[in-house]
């Protein structure tokens, strides 16, 4: 199986884009979508929230209609920047745990995909609550021989990013990694929200955190203060899951 991790579109709908983002974010942010439409034998995207950058209404119909041209189906979950009502609303067909959250899980075959909510109303990091986790050890413990991705907007442990550290996963990050360090096998856990990719060990798993077609951080590990953006290339990762625990990790470089 094959699966494409983006995130952080950040989608607009004004003329002019707002604060920060790069003046061809949107042209980017389709390339993207285009380039995902026609890579051969995709079986899923995950797209690891901030699908919009201000949670208007008219932001969430520019992505539906984005996302009506990807090829491949899709699992989407929220980021600070998102409404949870509206991005439910651009995908009310999946088996939501419950009215409030948009936790859920998406199998095919031996690959199951858990999408984690991770959005605090009103704050820039994130939360996983009793409730939530509870959920997830529920989900955990059900009979299952395969991989297992978790999809999460917020990295759940500190990338060594400076000032970027204090807006990770804040809350139920000790017992998420409680969980997933008595699965069976090791869990690969999809990431977004820094605007910088990396990877980390999270006890016995895996972060993989994507970067944003909108804009991109500099790498700079001490500072307090805001880093410098960055003009690195764009890439996004394809997880390629096989027989026997095969898991390998391409970065595709696509012409944006």
């Amino acid at each position: 199986m094959r699966i494409a991790h983006i995130s952080d579109l950040h989608v607009f709908a004004t003329a002019e884009p707002p604060g920060i983002l790069r003046a061809d974010a949107m042209v980017r942010a389709r390339a993207l979508i285009a380039d995902l439409s026609a890579f051969p034998g995709l079986d899923l995207v995950v797209i690891s929230g901030d699908t919009v950058n201000d949670a208007r209404p008219e932001e969430y119909a520019v992505l539906a209609e984005m996302l009506s041209g990807l090829a491949a189906p899709f699992v989407i979950i929220p980021g600070n920047h998102d409404d949870r009502r509206h991005l439910r609303a651009i995908a009310p067909d999946r088996p939501y745990a419950d009215a409030e959250t948009l936790n859920h899980v998406w199998r095919r075959g031996d690959v199951r995909v858990i999408a984690l909510d991770t959005l605090s109303e009103g704050e820039i990091a994130g939360r996983l609550l009793a409730p939530q986790l509870d959920w997830l050890a529920a989900e955990l413990s059900r009979s299952f021989v395969g991989h297992t991705l978790i999809a999460l907007h917020h990295p759940p442990c500190a990338p060594a990013m400076g000032r970027l550290d204090d807006n990770i996963l804040i809350e139920g990050a000790d017992r998420l990694r409680a969980l997933l360090d008595r699965h069976p096998v090791p869990v690969t856990l999809l990431s977004g929200h820094l605007h910088r990719p990396f990877q980390a060990l999270f006890g016995r798993s895996l972060v993989s955190s994507a970067t944003s077609t909108a804009f991109q951080f500099a790498l700079d590990l001490d500072t307090r203060r805001e880093p410098t953006l960055a003009r690195d290339p764009y890439h996004y990762g394809v997880h390629v899951l096989g027989a026997a625990g095969a898991h390998v990790i391409h970065r595709r470089f696509p012409d944006l």
